[in-house]
């Protein structure tokens, strides 16, 4: 039988995906980028007809491996696309960038916007406060939701908006205060990025941000705008080097 590899390496976590010959999924893994990481991709490899890698390590997998590599945003679209069909944008929030997507109807994609000079409005700044307020990402949202009275964070660099929450914190600040304001300031970065971009409607949310339920709650508030998260959509990237996989064994 017939399998497709689909890497996306990210800065954060690397997400593997495994298609079928008849393009169902067949598997997903996920695993941290720690050192030691190629042994595992290496494991992964055995077995399978074509692999394609993405993701921000696509580079020196691809060397390593001799495996095909594309960009995240091709990678993205192609995945968004599979998991929601009808999408025309693709909010797309990892570790270390964060992106909108605009797709033309049939996977490919037309034009993107990307945010990866600035840890604001990323994953990254989500981990450095969790860590911070002592506590997993998972969990920023169910504090979040329980705020009575936001706290504010004025700066957006990450180094900044940390001291300043130690400051919040040795005030006496209560967490779900400094969650939300952690949560809407993400919120307002990507929001603002996604009007530049013109984002109209039927908008899907990819990438490790999109578990952040409340994230994507503000952000859809801002933008006036629904916004849909499919199933597993930190995988986004991996289904969609695993849907170019496929056409690569077939060219």
């Amino acid at each position: 039988m017939s399998l497709f590899l689909g890497i996306d390496a990210g800065s954060s976590y690397i997400k593997v995906v495994w298609l079928s010959g008849n393009g169902d999924i067949a598997k997903m893994e996920l695993f941290p980028t720690t050192a030691g990481y190629e042994d595992a991709v290496s494991r992964m490899l055995e077995g399978v007809s074509s692999s394609v890698v993405t993701g921000y390590c696509r580079r020196r997998i691809s060397r390593l491996f001799g495996i095909k590599s594309i960009s995240e945003i091709k990678a993205h679209a192609l995945g968004a696309y599979r998991l929601c069909p009808d999408a025309r944008f693709v909010i797309d929030v990892g570790g270390q960038d964060s992106k909108v997507i605009r797709l033309n109807g049939d996977g490919a994609f037309s034009d993107f916007v990307m945010n990866d000079r600035c840890a604001a409005g990323t994953g990254r700044f989500l981990e450095v406060v969790s860590q911070r307020l002592g506590v997993s990402v998972d969990r920023l949202s169910e504090l979040a939701e329980r705020c009575r009275k936001p706290a504010t964070i004025s700066s957006m660099c990450v180094v900044f908006a940390e001291s300043e929450i130690v400051s919040l914190l040795a005030q006496g600040e209560p967490v779900e205060s400094i969650a939300y304001a952690v949560i809407d300031a993400v919120a307002t970065r990507i929001a603002s990025m996604a009007k530049g971009f013109g984002v109209e409607s039927k908008v899907v949310f990819t990438g490790g941000g999109a578990l952040c339920s409340f994230l994507v709650k503000r952000v859809s508030e801002k933008l006036g705008l629904p916004i849909k998260v499919p199933p597993h959509p930190q995988f986004a990237g991996a289904i969609g080097a695993a849907l170019e996989a496929s056409l690569v064994l077939s060219s």
